[in-house]
């Protein structure tokens, strides 16, 4: 054997025995392993870990197989601590965790794990007490900061990471709740950072059943690129939420009952390196059968939604950019407690988009629809609206907002537009809650529910802003009962559509709004303009067809003492309304009443009724309040006016007017009141409303047409009752307002056989009142009038005709009226005997008026004033007639001249002081005198001049004066060869009168005045005039002369003039009027014989 194969020999029997002992240690080590290795391992573990976790850890057994580099555990556990009353319970265990270690570990210099397996995993969550866990312990140590820094450089390799058939148990015992998730499967492929596998995508995938419910989740992702990237994809099936209603983040006293979750979505994430992360959530999320109850309101209610779709098109949940959502709900219900039937239900509603700039604080949404809906609005007895209480918060003592609110009584006492026959709310909720707060502190502190809802104006942030472009309210249905009112049929809007656009919350900026609606089956309401609220404004076009009235004849409540058996209302128009105090108001446009009928059920007789009512040009405003009319137009109207027994008009009672609530007072008596002021900003006023002062009110209207009306009057004050059909009333009234007077003209028939005509003037909306007015009627029959003469003057009519013209003028408050009455073949019936009847000489007074046709024409004045309280035009007709009967036994020829103008002035005529000459204002009586005396030729008249021994006496002067001037014309002009004339018929302007003035004065024989060289002064004419008069002398006999003048100037008139026989007048002897007589002095008087 040579050297080298010696040392070849060596070498090899040394590398064998290198490999043996490899060999050995391998087998050896393997045989650990397999023998040693995972009993050691086992009880390591077992021993650390329970020391570690304070419980007791057990494992089943452990295998490792060094040759495939794999370790399974079987049987893994983890108890509860010692001192729990549940020994035998684990926390924690699983079946089999089985773990493959792949050799490119080696070749990578890393851990590569080509499989990771975990099997019925279970784990026991329990919530013993509020703020508890059987784990708290656990949470607690691992909470604490590590001493140990993370190797972030580290590469690894894992794939097939699986979990299979997880259980996890959650008992809270808190809540009496346990909550299980069966059936959990997890699945990775793969997760690495080395470079190679950097830009391969990781698909997780997970499932289970939440409490039975299926839920998935798929996502992929790519955490160790630049950027990092992950998509997650969340899959639920009927979720029961209601499981989790107690953990729910939702206020006191709002509860979920139920609710199935279905969700389909995708979490996308991306990253740059020192960047905030990308987060954007889509997909859709749907809620089934949902249920939620709220007792934090006034009427605790429940809410129902049978869907809820959520559609997420962009929500970035890091807020960097603006979110995008879509939301539909299905068959929404809101139920108040103890009720089956739904106080609001909503078939859909549909939200098209919902923007959320978290930048800008603004959520904007698009078009929201509202479908079907369908509610019913309850006035209850106390006056409050009952679905208004559903979102009436209440505090923790349970009083409403809206109670404590009372407090605020200068802002709260009114919340509601009052309506005719309703009680306010504020009379029972208001008055009421004010008084039991009277023992109470009368400072305001908001509820906490309130308190969440309003967010703090100090904290600096920008107020979050909703802007909704179109709100769309689709074929609504809304009833309105009031259980104020008795026997009170619903109101039903159906259908109801209603648009909104451009709304803004706030209420500052006008929203667009349109309506459309049918009420009560009939007729349509139209309306479209502008809207408002802080504050409030309105601007709309209206249009209502034929609205049904009788449906709504409940909103006058218990003070319409009528039925409204049928009517149609009818507005083109506009109606613009502004916040103040009071609100101002402005409605412009046509209306039209047609076929109205007031029915009195009582009497079972129709009241008041047309066929058609016509309003042109309407334009009323409020504050100052005007109405202008142009025209209104009445046609084939009736009204049945009845003057009941106890004096009052029938028509007058179909609405009860009642004594207006004293506000001021009843809020008086709660002296712990808080007055609030309230503060708006500046409006723009609408034009119409510049006037400011409450004079500057006006009314207007041009026109009022009749055409074919009736009017049937029943008198059943008087005994037997008096009945009158007033018909073909065809006229027009107008224009009627201040500073205007209005024409009257109608015309018509009484009975149908005597015509009948009215006209003047009317201003009836000035501050006083104005009246001119003529009524003419022909030939009435006057044996129905037996009621009233039976009454009055103890007779019936037996037979006659009536034919009167009257003229009423009412001016300044005061009233006169002319009244002629002309009576053909007035013939008086029986007597009868009634206690109240006014004992009259009838029989002598119709002698006296009747003329030798057999008419009576009589002239009655009337006067009186409207502004006495105990004003009644009634009275004033019957005693003025009493007057003129009673006159017959005193003063027959005044009882005549009363059926003439000038009334008891017949009786005489007044002459100028000193003077005889007839004036032209006595002419007319002497002209009215002789008539009387012509038509009648048995009467006779004396005559007897009267002078007054005071005026007279100084009249005689002035006439002699008068004489001498114009003796002074008269002798000259005869100088001049001028025909002369007598004294009476001189007349003298200024200068002639002072020319002739001075020459008479100049031929007086008293002392005159001299100048300075003695010759006669040149003095005014007034001195001239009462040096004249001084030296004037009357004698006894001139003043009886006056008298005797003056009482031949009457008869040779009537003779002369008046056609009287001279053997029908005699003149009596002249008296000089006594200084006590009322009459005055320088008259002459008459007296039939």
């Amino acid at each position: 054997m040579t050297t080298t194969t010696s040392h070849r020999f060596i070498g090899y029997k040394r590398l064998g025995i290198s490999l043996g002992v490899i060999a050995i240690v391998i087998i050896l080590l393997a045989a650990i392993s397999y023998f040693w290795l995972p009993g050691y391992a086992k009880s390591q573990l077992e021993i650390r870990l329970s020391e570690f976790l304070q419980r007791p850890v057990t494992v089943a057994s452990i295998e490792i197989k060094p040759h495939t580099l794999e370790l399974i555990v079987h049987g893994f556990q983890v108890g509860v601590k010692t001192d729990s009353d549940e020994p035998g319970e684990s926390l924690f265990s699983f079946n089999r965790l089985y773990i493959d270690l792949s050799i490119k570990s080696l070749k990578q210099r890393a851990p590569v794990i080509t499989a990771v397996a975990l099997t019925h995993p279970k784990f026991r969550l329990i919530r013993e007490t509020k703020d508890q866990l059987n784990i708290s312990d656990l949470l607690e140590k691992f909470s604490q900061p590590s001493d140990e820094k993370d190797d972030d450089g580290a590469q690894f390799s894992i794939s097939n990471i699986t979990i299979q058939e997880g259980h996890f148990e959650f008992i809270d015992r808190h809540m009496q709740t346990d909550h299980q998730i069966t059936e959990i499967n997890l699945g990775i492929p793969v997760i690495a950072n080395f470079d190679s596998a950097l830009e391969h995508w990781i698909e997780p995938h997970f499932s289970a059943k939440i409490n039975g419910s299926p839920f998935a989740l798929e996502g992929k992702l790519r955490p160790f690129t630049v950027p990092q990237e992950a998509t997650l994809a969340l899959k639920f099936n009927k979720i029961d939420l209601s499981e989790f209603d107690r953990y729910a983040p939702l206020p006191q006293g709002i509860r979920l009952l139920s609710g199935f979750l279905d969700s389909d979505l995708l979490v996308t994430f991306t990253q740059e390196p020192d960047q905030a992360p990308i987060i954007v959530l889509t997909g859709n999320t749907k809620l089934q059968q949902l249920a939620i109850k709220d007792t934090t309101v006034a009427a605790p209610y429940r809410t129902n939604v049978k869907e809820l779709n959520i559609g997420l098109t962009q929500v970035d949940l890091m807020r960097n950019n603006p979110s995008q959502i879509k939301l539909k709900m299905d068959q929404v219900e809101l139920t108040r407690e103890g009720e089956s039937e739904p106080a609001l239900s909503l078939a859909q509603l549909i939200i098209d988009r919902i923007q959320i700039d978290t930048k800008l604080h603004r959520i904007t949404l698009e078009e929201t629809v509202l479908d079907r809906l369908n509610t019913t609005l309850r006035r209850e007895s106390s006056g409050q609206i009952d679905l208004a209480r559903l979102f009436e918060p209440i505090d923790a003592q349970g009083q409403t907002q809206t109670q404590a609110q009372i407090q605020v009584a200068k802002v709260e006492v009114q919340k509601s537009i009052p309506i005719p026959g309703r009680k306010p709310a504020y009379s029972n909720a208001g008055v009421k809650a004010a008084e039991n707060k009277s023992t109470q502190d009368t400072s305001i502190t908001p509820s906490a529910h309130a308190r969440k809802e309003i967010p703090s104006s100090n904290d600096g942030a920008t107020p979050w802003t909703t802007q909704i472009k179109r709100i769309k309210l689709s074929a609504a249905r809304l009833s309105y009962e009031d259980l104020t009112l008795t026997k009170t049929p619903p109101m039903i809007i159906d259908p109801l559509d209603i648009t909104l656009d451009n709304v803004d919350l706030k209420g500052i900026t006008p929203l667009k709004l349109s309506i459309n609606a049918r009420v009560n089956q009939r007729g349509q309401i139209k309306a479209d303009g502008s809207l408002a609220w802080s504050p409030f404004t309105t601007d709309l076009a209206l249009n209502l067809d034929t609205v049904d009235l009788v449906s709504l004849q409940g909103w006058m409540g218990d003070k319409l003492n009528a039925l409204i058996s049928s009517g149609d209302v009818s507005f083109l128009g506009n109606l613009k309304a502004q916040h103040g105090d009071p609100m101002k108001i402005l409605v412009k446009g046509e209306a039209k009443l047609y076929n109205l009928n007031i029915f009195d059920p009582k009497n079972t007789e129709d009241l008041l009724k047309w066929k058609k009512m016509d309003i042109n040009g309407l334009n009323v405003a409020t504050h100052p309040l005007r109405i202008d009319i142009k025209t209104v137009r009445f046609s084939d109207f009736y009204a049945r006016m009845i003057l009941l027994p106890n004096g009052d008009l029938n028509l007058v009672h179909i609405v009860q007017i009642d004594k207006p609530l004293d506000v001021e007072v009843e809020a008086a008596k709660n002296t712990n009141a808080v007055e609030v002021k309230v503060t708006t900003p500046d409006i723009k006023p609408i034009d119409t409303y510049q006037i400011k002062t409450p004079e500057e009110t006006l009314i207007r209207i041009g026109q009022v047409l009749l055409h074919q009306g009736n009017i049937n009057f029943h008198d059943r004050f008087i005994k037997p009752n008096y009945h009158a059909n007033l018909t073909g009333l065809t006229g027009q009234i107008g224009p009627l307002y201040p500073g205007k007077f209005g024409v009257i003209d109608i015309q018509g028939t009484i009975d149908k056989t005597a015509p009948l005509k009215i006209n003047g003037k009317i201003e009836p909306f000035s501050d006083n009142l104005f009246l001119d007015l003529n009524a003419k009627v022909k030939d009435i029959d006057l044996p129905p009038f037996s009621p009233y003469s039976g009454k009055f003057v103890g007779y019936a009519i037996e037979k006659g005709k009536l034919s009167a013209d009257v003229n009423y003028q009412i001016e300044n408050g005061a009233l006169s009226a002319d009244n002629k009455i002309f009576l053909d073949q007035f013939t008086l019936g029986e007597k009868i005997d009634r206690e109240d009847t006014v004992s009259l000489p009838l029989d002598l007074a119709i002698t006296l008026l009747k003329n030798r046709q057999g008419e009576i024409d009589i002239h009655l004045p009337l006067k009186g004033s409207i502004n006495d309280p105990e004003f009644n035009l009634g009275d004033i007709i019957f005693q003025a007639f009493v007057n003129l009967i009673t006159k017959a036994i005193t003063s027959p020829f005044t009882l005549l001249g009363s059926a003439f103008e000038g009334g008891e002035e017949l009786s005489e005529i007044t002459f100028t002081p000193g003077f005889a000459n007839i004036e032209d204002e006595s002419l007319q009586r002497l002209q009215t005198l002789s008539e009387i005396l012509n038509d009648r030729p048995s009467l006779e008249l004396e005559i007897s001049g009267h002078v007054d021994p005071v005026t007279d006496h100084e009249g005689l002067k002035l006439a002699m004066l008068q004489k001498k001037v114009k003796a002074q014309k008269l002798a000259e002009d005869v100088k001049k060869g001028i025909a002369s004339s007598t004294l009476a018929d001189i007349t003298l302007d200024s200068e002639e009168y002072s020319k002739y003035l001075e020459m008479a004065y100049k031929k007086e024989d008293f002392e005159k005045p001299k100048n300075i060289i003695g010759l006669t002064k040149s003095l005014p004419d007034a001195e001239m005039e009462q040096l004249m008069l001084e030296h004037t002398v009357i004698h006894d006999n001139d003043l009886e002369v006056l008298a005797e003048n003056r009482a031949n100037a009457a008869r040779s008139w009537l003779i002369e003039n008046g056609g009287i026989a001279s053997e029908r007048i005699f003149v009596v002897s002249s008296h000089e009027t006594k200084i006590d007589e009322q009459k005055s002095g320088n008259r002459v008087e008459f007296s039939l014989k």
